[in-house]
């Protein structure tokens, strides 16, 4: 069954989230036009993602809370002024959508799902919508009026993609209609994931956690841990890898100056995602412990980096927040202990560093073969499409 699909997003496409190009590249009987409000990253076109003309006009201060001007009055007018270009803009969209004969509509991020919730109206097509992170929780929490626009949008949108069951159950507890809810799964090209070799001697270890600076990612608590563990495990290492984005490295630094470890601690800015892999080779286990921000942002599903670490042969420490018990597994590809809990993170941390080789192989064997079982982008794109094939018109 071939659909034709509409797919819409903020941006078009933030690095971030090339886990969405993957999984849209490799669905198997999809056409796929795409349509945002700003276009970039020309490495995520393909002959297969076609990105439909935007009018002059369009522009990212045209989202809902984007005004950008100063003073009340002139936010006033601004929001009248981009909602009439909104229409302006979803009449557009409408039309291409018939030009294009397109079969459904799929909306990346809830927040983007309400701000292009017209179009059903305008379209009559199948409208689905996935959840992703902070949409799940921090957005209603931090703003009441979201719960409203929630509550429109399970009632209006025909249906909700989560990648595990966590985030089912949440829209499930949030009122959504349980029989709206499916799950498809991200993943990752693991025909072209390296298995990576690496020596693990008792006595010595090498940690790694590769992510943005933000608290749902945990970075204090990798720090904390670390700390805790080098008073019995001298030999280690601990590099992060990211970009700063809520003043996270900050309170990383000042830790790592009181406790005197700058020698054992790295920051790197940046690595090539083209080198990703013979990077992750430098190094014996994959840090990252995420768990619940204080504005209720969380993972939703699970980290992917989590997956293209442990296909490589690099074993994870992390936790049991969200859907990360379902892409790694406690005691075989990895240890997973409970969200912000440094001392059983610690625990972790000394078990691999007094772990040995034939040990170590194990968990990594077991982590490759687990990535590729159950998490190849291929697979994860069949379940999409079944959901697709589900509302085709």
């Amino acid at each position: 069954m071939s659909v034709k699909s509409l797919q819409l997003f903020e941006s078009y496409l933030p690095n971030a989230q090339n886990w969405a190009f993957r999984v849209l590249n490799n669905l198997p009987d999809t056409e796929i036009d795409v349509v945002a409000y700003r276009y970039y990253n020309e490495q995520f076109v393909t002959p297969k993602i076609n990105l439909l003309p935007l009018p002059d006009y369009v522009n990212l201060n045209m989202l809902e809370g984007r005004e950008g001007a100063k003073n009340i009055i002139s936010r006033f007018f601004k929001r009248i002024s981009n909602q009439q270009k909104n229409e302006q803009f979803f009449q557009y969209i409408a039309q291409l959508s018939s030009q294009q004969k397109s079969d459904l509509i799929h909306v990346h991020f809830a927040n983007m799902g309400w701000q292009y919730l017209k179009l059903k109206q305008l379209t009559g097509l199948p409208y689905l919508v996935s959840f992703y992170g902070f949409d799940y929780e921090s957005l209603p929490f931090q703003y009441p009026l979201w719960k409203r626009r929630y509550a429109q949008l399970y009632e209006s949108a025909d249906g909700f993609i989560c990648e595990g069951p966590h985030g089912a159950q949440l829209l499930k507890d949030q009122g959504c209609n349980p029989d709206k809810i499916h799950v498809a799964h991200l993943g990752v090209e693991t025909s072209k994931i390296p298995s990576v070799s690496r020596l693990k001697n008792p006595g010595e270890l090498k940690l790694l956690q590769l992510a943005n600076y933000s608290q749902k990612k945990g970075h204090i608590y990798s720090l904390l841990a670390f700390v805790k563990a080098l008073k019995t495990c001298p030999d280690m290492s601990l590099t992060f890898v990211g970009n700063e984005l809520e003043n996270v490295k900050r309170k990383l630094e000042k830790i790592i100056n009181e406790n005197g470890v700058s020698d054992k601690v790295h920051f790197i800015p940046f690595v090539e995602f083209t080198k990703l892999y013979q990077f992750f080779g430098e190094y014996h286990v994959f840090i990252h412990p995420s768990c619940y921000a204080d504005n209720r942002d969380c993972e939703g599903g699970a980290p992917i980096v989590l997956l293209d670490a442990q296909c490589t042969g690099m074993p994870v420490i992390s936790t049991t927040h969200c859907d990360i018990p379902e892409e790694v597994i406690h005691n075989r590809t990895g240890l997973l202990t409970p969200e912000k809990d440094t001392d059983a993170l610690a625990a972790s941390i000394r078990t691999f560093y007094e772990m040995d080789n034939d040990t170590y192989q194990k968990f990594a064997a077991a982590a490759r073969e687990h990535v590729i079982s159950a998490y190849d982008i291929r697979a994860c794109a069949e379940q999409l499409q079944k959901v697709y094939n589900h509302y085709k018109s």
